[in-house]
């Protein structure tokens, strides 16, 4: 009861922050924009600041049937990778002959440095109105500074690690395939290429590359992955929930033959949604730690939720456990399970319960009493009815992440005055608390 009124009291005060923050001056000039590529706001979407969310969209009318469309947009109006292979000026910073195997670039990383590219044209971009409506920072705990960093746990920071990782290489690699690269990090600096790196990865859609033709290929041999995402203007502005369900696609208009991206409400029910109520799509079934990590919120009794757990925090318990005092856990039991990835896809759903890779774990740990590899996988590949309860051992887990978890929140209030990054982790740390006090009471 008082973490979750704690929590909804958090959100509630963060929600007012970015409310009294938000400028939405930039509308008419977004919908004049999309307008001019023969975009019909058939939906009559608006965007609005609500309570708990800030910043989303909603509709002047009712929205009523059980599969309604919420918004068909132009593929003109989205940017591709045809955007960028058909964008000369752009073209022309590379040189192709720098492209190798040794100096590749994701599309993300392409289309984060394209979102520079036409900042640093300021009023000259095409894409000034869309530019306009992007956020100025993000919350996701790559933004926290080193004082908060050292205060969270740490498959938040493996996460944080390897995305700057990837920020780093691509930045890198860029400057190497640029015909002209002396002025790069005065013009694109790596704190704004970071920030544009978040923006594509908070704010892209799917789409199929194949589905959006070029008549060029320049890029193909810079690219390390494929080009199937996009930047969608006016709909990045829908928020999630994972209460709802939407299927996105590409098609063609009945009557203007023109390709559109179209977002379809999949599992309404024939419920109206009443105008000026907020309309909420799905990123997809994602755990609170992928939205946080990844999007930088996270969502109280998310119903795709769940507790992971890495063979390193088991360690760490079988370590501090006192009644494990004496208790031998031989190198060969933790070395098969490495071996055998039984270590992926450990965790406790609050709804399935115990995952098979973590009972298979743990039964090997303490059930099991011969050490020798045939033996262990006879009994980690046989038949399950032949694994013991592992309840008991599951619940002095999860104990020893709730104590894990207290003493990181502890560290977090001990600061100053966190960042944006930093409160909404430390929400995100309390909502987990709450979590494995489910999970606990479910066993």
């Amino acid at each position: 009861m008082g973490r979750t009124y704690r929590c909804r009291k958090q959100r509630l005060k963060l929600a007012a922050e970015h409310e009294q923050s938000k400028d939405e001056s930039f509308l008419p000039d977004l919908y004049k924009y999309l307008s001019s590529l023969q975009w019909k706001n058939e939906s009559r979407l608006t965007a609005r600041n609500f309570p708990l969310t800030g910043r989303g969209l909603c509709s002047k009318q009712a929205i009523c049937g059980t599969e309604p469309e919420l918004i068909r947009l132009p593929i003109d109006a989205l940017l591709t990778i045809k955007t960028l292979e058909d964008d000369e000026g752009f073209r022309e910073m590379f040189d192709e002959e720098k492209f190798d195997k040794d100096h590749k670039i994701s599309f993300q990383s392409l289309m984060a440095f394209y979102v520079l590219y036409q900042m640093a044209l300021g009023q000259e971009s095409p894409f000034q109105p869309y530019l306009k409506s992007l956020p100025t920072y993000f919350s996701t705990p790559y933004f926290c500074p080193i004082a908060e960093l050292q205060c969270l746990p740490e498959n938040i920071l493996e996460r944080t690690v390897e995305q700057n990782r990837l920020i780093k290489e691509s930045y890198k690699n860029l400057k190497i395939v640029l015909r002209n690269a002396e002025d790069f990090e005065l013009k694109y600096p790596m704190a704004q290429f970071r920030w544009s790196y978040f923006v594509v990865n908070t704010r892209s859609v799917y789409v199929l590359g194949k589905q959006i033709k070029s008549d060029k290929l320049y890029f193909q041999n810079l690219l390390s992955d494929d080009f199937n995402l996009a930047l969608a203007p006016f709909l990045d502005l829908f928020n999630h929930s994972d209460l709802v369900q939407t299927e996105a696609d590409v098609m063609r208009h009945t009557a203007s033959k023109q390709l559109e991206f179209v977002l379809t409400l999949a599992n309404g029910d024939g419920a109206k949604i009443p105008a000026y109520r907020q309309i909420f799509i799905s990123y997809g079934a994602l755990s609170n730690l992928k939205l946080l990590t990844e999007y930088g919120f996270f969502l109280p009794s998310n119903r795709h939720d769940l507790f992971e757990f890495s063979l390193m925090d088991i360690e760490n318990f079988l370590h501090t456990e006192k009644s494990f005092t004496g208790r031998v856990f031989h190198k060969n039991k933790f070395k098969f399970i490495r071996d055998h990835n039984l270590c992926d896809q450990m965790f406790v759903d609050q709804h399935e319960g115990i995952s098979h890779n973590l009972q298979v774990v743990l039964h090997l740990l303490f059930k099991e009493e011969s050490h020798f590899p045939n033996i262990l996988n006879q009994v980690a590949f046989g038949s399950i009815e032949n694994l013991q309860n592992v309840n008991e051992e599951v619940g002095l887990l999860l104990k020893f992440k709730v104590k894990e978890y207290e003493m990181y929140i502890k560290s977090l209030e001990s600061l100053r005055d966190l960042t944006k990054s930093g409160y909404i982790a430390k929400m995100y740390l309390q909502e987990c608390l709450r979590y494995m006090d489910e999970c606990l009471l479910g066993l």
